[in-house]
């Protein structure tokens, strides 16, 4: 029985895109609450002549008019309907609506239940997002002054009457500091939501990165020494008399040294973060050495490297594990472009984040790319092993940066690496403007 009671008030939080639906159904649920206390309100409205009976049918039938409102929208959620943010605005209006009139008929602002409209200042705070939740709160402030100005007195509640002077700014005041804080409350409540929900999916990710590390660390183990033999028997047969040159042998043993390749650069692939080195470079500074040392591998390739600024670029990264990421992600854009296709190398500042990004000039990502990065053995190249993308991913999960996959706008491919921007060591800082005053 407690369990159900809880849930039935559990607090309207479900994934993104049912979260209009999800925030209806609690707003129904409380709904049905509200009409059953008016119904039973009557009674005593009538004992202490807060409501008059003349006025009885009038307050019925917008209780009625209410309870047909809750049945439709209970119906239209049931049926699985798509539900708006603009839709719940229009539900919590009307309920400010009804209310409203019935606080007219009763006594208005001087009616002892008016604290009850307050309410739906938390509700339109917490159910609502940007202008709409406004929107909401200056129509709630609207319906403050409706009721001081065309409320029925009763009989019960001539005796002690303030001032409106008095009354509509004090209830105005508490309105609007209910919906500060709630609205305050949401949306802190929101991000904290989204950042579980990021955490998570990075705890998933490394679980997954874990597991294939495992079992990459597994199969480099078991594959290495039957490899090691078949090679070491080959070459031992290519010395035999006519088979020096023999085409299949040679192919043989080019096939079981790529196979051992993979197993090398498999073993390469796994990093944990409790093995990097890391330090505070300036990645601007660490992006140019790599350009110049690629240059000279890539001669055909014109590989350019700019930074934005003269500033450095601090980040703290493992310098050695980084550059290699980094060569990869050229490798991959001059072998997707072309040797003649330029490649460019960029490195900016973007609010707290460095970004360090391989520009190219090729057809831009596979889908099938897009979709499973992050997992390796995943390529188009004929001749591909699908491991340098996932070292790169893998690296970028080891020292909390992201890796992200782009198309260029005017045609081509961008891999960007983001990493937290960090304060310069003084000791760096002033190297740096001894080598710009020698230059």
């Amino acid at each position: 029985m407690w369990d159900a009671t809880k849930s039935y008030f559990a607090p309207p939080f479900a994934a993104e895109e049912a979260q209009s639906a999800t925030k209806l159904f609690w707003l129904v649920r409380l709904r049905w609450l509200a009409i059953i206390a008016q119904v039973l309100s009557v009674p005593l409205a009538l004992e202490f002549r807060v409501l008059e009976p003349a006025k009885l049918p009038a307050f019925g039938t917008i209780v009625a008019a209410l309870a047909l409102l809750n049945v439709v929208t209970w119906w239209r959620l049931r049926a699985g309907a798509e539900i708006s943010q603009r839709q719940v605005l229009i539900q919590l209006m009307a309920d400010i609506a009804v209310l409203t009139g019935l606080l007219i008929l009763s006594g208005g602002a001087w009616n002892p239940l008016v604290p009850i409209l307050f309410v739906h200042s938390v509700l339109g705070a917490l159910l609502l997002q940007g202008r709409a939740s406004l929107f909401f709160v200056v129509l709630l402030v609207a319906c403050l002054g409706l009721i001081q100005f065309y409320s029925m007195l009763p009989p019960g509640l001539e005796g002690g009457v303030l001032p409106a002077s008095i009354l509509f700014p004090a209830q105005f005041v508490v309105a609007l500091v209910y919906w500060i804080l709630t609205a305050w409350l949401s949306r802190t409540l929101t991000q904290l939501q989204l950042n579980v929900g990021e955490a998570r999916e990075r705890k998933q990710r490394v679980d997954r990165l874990r597991a294939v590390g495992a079992l990459a660390a597994g199969l480099s183990h078991e594959f290495a020494t039957p490899l090691n033999t078949a090679q070491l028997k080959l070459a031992r047969l290519a010395r035999k008399p006519g088979l020096e040159d023999d085409p299949d042998i040679l192919t043989a043993s080019e096939e079981l040294e790529r196979c051992g390749d993979v197993l090398r650069r498999m073993a390469g692939a796994q990093l944990k973060p409790d093995r990097l080195n890391l330090e505070i470079i300036d990645v601007a500074s660490l992006g140019r050495q790599v350009c110049q040392s690629l240059t000279r591998v890539h001669e055909g390739t014109p590989i350019t490297f700019r930074a934005e600024g003269t500033a450095p670029l601090p980040a703290l990264l493992p310098p050695v594990a980084f550059s290699q990421a980094l060569i990869n992600l050229v490798d991959n854009a001059v072998e997707s472009a072309g040797e003649d296709q330029p490649v460019e190398i960029l490195a900016t500042k973007a609010g707290d984040q460095v970004e360090i990004s391989v520009l190219d000039r090729g057809e831009g990502w596979p889908d099938v790319v897009r979709r499973h990065l992050g997992e390796p053995f995943v390529t188009t190249k004929p001749d591909g092993v699908g491991l340098g993308l996932y070292y790169v991913h893998n690296l970028a999960a080891a020292i909390g940066a992201k890796l992200t996959l782009v198309d260029r706008p005017d045609g081509g491919a961008i891999a960007q690496l983001s990493l937290p921007l960090r304060a310069m060591p003084a000791s760096h800082e002033r190297l740096g403007q001894a080598r710009a005053a020698i230059a």
